[in-house]
C-alpha cells in the first residue's frame, strides 16, 4: 500500500488561500471553533490509492452484516444479559420493536485505525448519533475540487439522498400499512407527513449536522414536510410530538444520545424519556435512528461480537476471516483476568470523545496505568456515567504528518466509513497528534492517488 500527504496552498493576491476558504460556513458552521487556536480542518490532505477506499468500504459492509447477526442474539437474550452490558435498565423494554427498515441502525459510522503495517483495524462503531457527515459528504468534495484531485466520495452525496428518500418512503408506508399506502399512492398521493429534525440548537456541530441532513432529505423529497425543532422546545402529548400548526410529527431525527434521552425528566420530575419511548412503542411516530441503535453503540457490543467469534460456531468462515482481519480484539470487563499479559485499551461503556480512555498494562491480575487520555474540555463532553468498562488490544499505529494553521504536526489517523442502512458510503479522515483521538482531532480531506 502507498499513500501520500498533500499540502496545497495557492497565492491569491497577497494572501495565502486554501480549500478552507471555499467552505460555505452556512453548511460547515464549525470550521472555526471557540477555544481552539487552529481551525478544525487541516491545510494538508491525505491521499490513498483507490484500492484502499474499496477495502475500507468492503470491511465496513461486511462488519455491518456481522454486527447485525450479533444484534439479533442480544435482542433474543434474557434481560440480564443487557444488564451485564451496562444497558440502562429503563431502556431495555424498548429494544425489541421492529422498525421501517428492519435494521438496528439506519445511519452509522465505523471508525478504523491503521496499524504499523498499514492494516485497517476497526475500533468503534458510532451507531446511535454519528456526526462527521458534513466533512465527509460536503467538505471532501470542495477540497478535492480545489486541488484538482479525484474525490473518493464522488457518488456519496447522491447515495445519501437516495437513502433518505428510501427511508422517508419506508417510514410513511409503515405508518399506513402496505395496502392503504398503495391505495393512497394510486388515488391522488400521500398527505404531507411532518418529518422533524431535532437537536440542541446551541451546540454548533449538532445543529449543523441536523440542518445538513434535513436539507438533504428536502432535496431528495421536495414534497416532504421537513421541519427543525430544537430539543429545548420539543414536547409530547397523548398523540405524540405536537407541532405549532396543530399537527404531530410522523418521524423524528434526534441528534441526542439515547442513553441520555431515556433518563430525561419533565419539570415535574416525571420520566420524560420513558414517556417519549412509550409513544414510540405505540406507533405515534418513527425514530431515526431507532432506539435499538443503542445496542450497537454500547462499547461492550464489540466484546459480544468477538466472544461469538471465539466460540468458532456462531459465525461462518467468511465472517470469521473478516473479524480476524479487521476487528480489534475486544473483551468484557469480566474477561480481564484470563487475558495474556500486555497492553490494552480500557474504555468506559458510555464514554465519548476519548473521555476516560486509558492504556493499561496487564501484569497478572493487575492493571497498571500506562497512559490516560487527557481531555481539555472535559466538562463540555456530555455522556452517561458508566458502571462497567471494556478492553481492547492496544493497536500500535502508523505515524503520519499533517499541516494545520499552527504548523506541521506528527500524529495518527482515524479512518471512517458511513453506513446508509447496510450499504457502505462516504469515507472520512481525522488526524490527531495523540494516539487516542478526541476533541483535539483535525478533519483531513481524502483524495485518490
Amino acid at each position: 500500500m502507498c499513500w501520500f500527504t498533500l499540502w496545497w496552498l495557492v497565492m491569491g493576491g497577497d494572501t495565502m488561500q486554501s480549500y478552507i476558504d471555499e467552505l460555505d460556513r452556512s453548511i460547515f458552521n464549525f470550521v472555526e471553533y471557540e477555544g481552539y487556536a487552529d481551525r478544525y480542518p487541516s491545510l494538508s490532505m491525505q491521499s490513498f490509492p483507490p484500492e484502499f477506499y474499496d477495502e475500507l468500504r468492503h470491511a465496513s459492509r461486511r462488519l455491518f452484516q456481522i454486527f447485525y447477526k450479533a444484534a439479533k442474539v442480544f435482542q433474543m437474550a434474557p434481560d440480564n444479559f443487557a444488564r451485564d452490558m451496562d444497558m440502562p435498565e429503563n431502556l431495555i423494554p424498548y429494544l425489541h420493536k421492529s422498525n421501517a427498515l428492519g435494521l438496528p441502525t439506519w445511519l452509522s459510522r465505523f471508525d478504523f485505525v491503521l496499524d504499523t503495517s498499514g492494516g485497517l483495524r476497526m475500533v468503534e462503531l458510532n451507531a446511535d448519533t454519528p456526526c462527521f457527515l458534513i466533512e465527509s459528504y460536503y467538505a471532501n468534495e470542495i477540497a478535492a475540487n480545489f486541488v484538482g484531485k479525484d474525490n473518493p466520495n464522488k457518488a456519496s452525496r447522491e447515495e445519501l439522498r437516495l437513502f433518505l428518500k428510501r427511508m422517508y418512503n419506508a417510514v410513511v408506508a409503515s405508518k399506513y400499512g402496505k395496502a392503504q399506502y398503495e391505495n393512497l399512492l394510486t388515488n391522488g398521493g400521500l398527505p404531507k407527513e411532518p418529518f422533524v429534525f431535532s437537536c440542541f440548537h446551541d451546540y454548533f456541530e449538532d445543529y449543523g449536522t441536523t440542518q445538513f441532513l434535513m436539507k438533504e432529505l428536502k432535496t431528495a423529497c421536495p414534497n416532504a414536510d421537513t421541519r427543525f425543532l430544537s430539543f429545548y422546545d420539543l414536547k409530547i402529548d397523548d398523540d405524540g410530538i405536537p407541532l405549532e400548526d396543530g399537527q404531530h410529527a410522523t418521524a423524528l431525527y434526534r441528534l441526542h444520545p439515547m442513553e441520555l434521552l431515556i433518563d430525561e425528566l419533565t419539570p415535574d420530575d416525571e420520566p420524560l424519556g420513558e414517556m417519549f419511548l412509550d409513544l414510540y412503542e405505540d406507533n405515534k411516530f418513527a425514530l431515526f435512528n431507532p432506539p435499538e441503535a443503542i445496542i450497537l453503540q454500547n462499547k461492550s457490543f464489540m466484546s459480544l461480537v468477538y466472544a461469538l467469534y471465539l466460540t468458532e460456531q456462531f459465525y461462518s468462515k467468511p465472517d470469521r476471516d473478516i473479524i480476524e482481519r479487521y476487528l480489534t480484539p475486544s473483551y468484557f470487563e469480566s474477561d480481564f483476568s484470563s487475558l495474556a499479559d500486555g497492553n490494552y485499551i480500557q474504555k468506559e461503556i458510555w464514554g465519548r470523545e476519548g473521555r476516560h480512555i486509558q492504556v493499561v498494562q496487564k501484569q497478572g491480575d493487575e492493571a497498571i496505568l500506562q497512559m490516560e487520555k487527557l481531555v481539555d474540555n472535559y466538562d463540555d463532553i456530555v455522556c452517561r456515567d458508566s458502571k462497567k468498562i471494556m478492553y481492547q488490544d492496544f493497536i500500535k499505529q502508523k505515524h503520519f504528518t499533517h499541516t494545520v494553521d499552527g504548523g506541521t504536526k506528527e500524529g495518527f489517523l482515524t479512518l471512517s466509513c458511513f453506513m446508509l442502512g447496510d450499504q457502505a458510503s462516504a469515507v472520512g479522515c481525522r488526524f490527531s497528534p495523540e494516539e487516542i483521538a478526541g476533541t483535539e482531532a483535525y478533519y483531513v480531506p481524502l483524495v485518490i492517488d
